[in-house]
């Protein structure tokens, strides 16, 4: 990089400096205890349920406003972060959902123990699309997308790590020792957060007070005068309250916000509700528990490759037509599992797949965000997105429930999968060039 230009710069042949792995470390540990939070209830709900007395039925709205609390903490959380900086709510939110999850582990009864599951969501909620976009932000050009889905491993890492603590420390110290954990560790990684992680340098490029004071740290550090950019309108706008929340619909980027809406949600429509019913789906069609379990651990291992893989597509290839083409296999795959007598290994294949492209075209769509919105309206139109996929993923495991409710065959469920993942694929043609919006 050359030597006059700012450290933070996205200069598409710079080089991924030693500052971009403490950035991309950092948010992706912020995704690590993003997974494990928001898995805890269900690896611990078994022994709540048995603990307390209380039905499978009576346990399910906790899980239910865990996920309302996510939509709702991504909607709220772009806004602010648009006015106040990306790192105070990264800080913030990391901290809330941490003491929220803490708290929970001395629940009194089931009502406590939801409203305290909901408040986590909301601190979940908010802390995943700002992670994404404070990396998106630091990440050179030729390396943002990698590195956006990169942070999104850290989301699967740690729902791994949600199942090796519980068999570890249910049996031996209960399942609130789950909760005291899960709340503790965000917490304490908070404090550190609050030493070490920067802001974004586009958002500090727009406020004249932490200008300056960016400006002394930098020629501090490097030696190297920083150069700011000329702020657009939406930049200026968005220090204004939330003014950020309108330009995000406002145009040119209407058609745009409105595309990724609807891709995300029915992405997240369909990972919940494979999520949530896979594994009874194939125990309708007589598969023992081991065959169960390899084939739903497969789907997840699909999705966990498909993020790092969809990271270099979008640096090579171009975003739309990798959505598309991830997306349109999806499809094919659902189309092929529900009309087609498989064996095992032919249909564990087949999940394995359908999981690394439904997984890796819902981390795409977030890249995309960081990539089309400008800084100002940046972190609102990317926690927006989140916030709308949120819902999705809420209808994906009732819309389950209903149709198993229903007692639809297994190739039936499978086959009315490919409309949401149709509509998805639809929304990824949307090429928003010809609508004067320009990925950054």
């Amino acid at each position: 990089m050359a030597k006059n230009k700012d450290w933070f710069e996205n200069d598409p042949h710079g080089p991924f400096r030693l500052m971009h792995w403490c950035i991309l470390l950092q948010c992706f540990v912020v995704f690590v205890f993003d997974g494990l939070d928001i898995v805890l209830a269900g690896y611990i709900a078994p022994a709540v349920i048995s603990d307390w007395h209380i039905s499978r039925r009576a346990f399910g709205p906790v899980l239910s406003f865990g996920l309302l609390g996510l939509a709702i903490g991504a909607i709220i959380g772009g806004p602010i972060a648009d006015r106040i900086g990306r790192r105070k709510v990264i800080i913030g939110s990391v901290a809330f959902f941490g003491v929220m999850c803490f708290a929970t582990a001395f629940s009194p009864n089931l009502l406590v123990f939801t409203g305290l599951r909901f408040l986590t969501g909301l601190g979940l909620g908010a802390s995943q699309p700002n992670a994404a976009t404070l990396v998106s932000e630091y990440a050179p050009s030729r390396y943002r997308a990698r590195m956006v889905t990169a942070v999104y491993c850290g989301f699967t890492a740690g729902a791994a790590v949600g199942g090796i603590l519980s068999n570890v420390l249910i049996p031996v110290a209960g399942w609130p020792s789950m909760l005291v954990v899960g709340g503790g560790l965000p917490v304490a990684f908070a404090v550190m957060l609050y030493f070490t992680l920067p802001e974004s340098p586009e958002f500090l490029a727009m406020t004249s007070s932490e200008n300056r004071r960016w400006r002394f740290f930098t020629s501090r550090r490097d030696n190297n005068p920083v150069t700011t950019q000329s702020s657009s309108t939406f930049l200026q706008r968005a220090l204004d309250g939330f003014a950020s929340s309108r330009s995000v619909v406002a145009r040119p980027y209407t058609v745009v916000t409105l595309a990724m809406w609807l891709g995300v949600f029915m992405n997240l429509l369909t990972i919940y509700f494979l999520n949530s019913w896979m594994p009874t789906m194939l125990g309708d069609i007589h598969l023992g528990s081991r065959d169960v379990a390899l084939v739903g651990t497969l789907f997840q291992v699909g999705g966990t490759a498909g993020n790092i893989a969809i990271g270099w597509a979008f640096d090579r290839l171009g975003a739309h037509r990798v959505m598309m083409s991830v997306l349109a296999t999806a499809g094919i795959c659902t189309f092929m599992l529900g009309e087609l007598d498989f064996g095992l290994y032919e249909m564990a294949a087949l999940v394995f797949l359908l999981g690394f492209c439904i997984s890796s075209a819902n981390t795409g769509w977030t890249v995309m965000a960081t990539a089309y919105y400008p800084t100002g309206i940046r972190a609102t139109g990317t926690s927006w997105m989140i916030g709308i996929g949120r819902c999705g993923s809420i209808l994906g495991a009732y819309l389950g429930a209903i149709l198993l409710g229903m007692d639809w065959k297994f190739s039936e469920l499978f086959a009315i999968l490919t409309v949401p993942i149709g509509i998805a694929v639809i929304a990824a043609c949307l090429n928003p060039d010809r609508l004067g919006v320009r990925m950054l």
